[in-house]
């Protein structure tokens, strides 16, 4: 019995911008340039580091996404773990695991499978986010002062 195979051609996913995050590489820039003397090609170079790191294009000082907006018809749309993790660019184990811990509230659950909300992973997302600023400000201060005490 001759078996054939065929190539299967999966079309790749892409989430719709649902976050705004507002990030201006400048200061970031200036804070190492405080502790290194840079030249405008390292400038751009490490622009575009930071860029890379928020995941952002490095065209500008500044960024903005597109905004969506939770008056939306589809903002409380109810979404799989799959389409959740599309929606703020994350794996899908990760959804689930932040499900598991209680940072996202399952919304239901359908035999094994879990659905949750779409304002509950964007409203997580924006707290994450808020988080990771944080400690990104956290840390050039810490760096400066250790830089700076000696």
């Amino acid at each position: 019995m001759k078996s054939t195979r065929k190539t299967i051609e999966t079309k790749q996913r892409v989430a719709p911008l649902a976050l705004s995050v507002n990030i201006d590489l400048d200061p970031l820039v200036e804070v190492v340039r405080r502790h290194v003397k840079l030249t405008p090609q390292a400038t751009r170079l490490i622009k575009g580091e930071f860029a890379q790191l928020f995941q952002i294009p490095a065209k500008g000082g500044s960024v903005r996404k597109r905004v969506t907006s939770q008056t939306e018809p589809d903002a409380d749309r109810v979404l799989t773990t799959q389409d959740a993790a599309d929606l703020v660019g994350v794996s899908r184990p990760y959804i689930v695991a932040r499900i598991e811990a209680g940072d996202i509230p399952l919304h239901q659950q359908v035999g094994n499978q879990r659905r949750v909300l779409r304002s509950a992973v964007l409203a997580w997302h924006r707290r994450e986010q808020a988080r990771r600023r944080k400690a990104i400000s956290q840390l050039g201060a810490d760096l400066d002062s250790e830089i700076f005490a000696g």
